[in-house]
């Protein structure tokens, strides 16, 4: 298994298991202008909350751990949390 795909297993691991929601999750790889590998969590609008944490302390928990993971693999990555609209749920 290649890094990209090994650490966004490893993420949605983490996160599927701090949300309500998990089949509504979801994790866009791509790349950043620097080279980074750029993972989008698209998450329910109550799963964000979850996610970032009181004062975005969980999520500053779960970017630490993906920063460390990707350092074993010699790539670095940037994270986003992303909340779905309403209207995209229903499509």
């Amino acid at each position: 298994m290649d890094a990209p795909e090994a650490l966004r297993e490893f993420l949605m691991y983490v996160v599927a298991n701090l949300i309500d929601h998990p089949k509504q999750a979801s994790i866009a790889v791509g790349t950043t202008s620097a080279g980074a590998i750029s993972y989008r969590i698209q998450l329910a609008p109550d799963d964000v909350r979850r996610v970032i944490g009181k004062n975005g302390f969980t999520i500053s928990a779960i970017r630490s751990l993906v920063n460390v993971a990707a350092q074993k693999h010699g790539v670095k990555v940037s994270l986003r949390v992303d909340g779905v609209r309403e209207e995209e749920e229903t499509t």
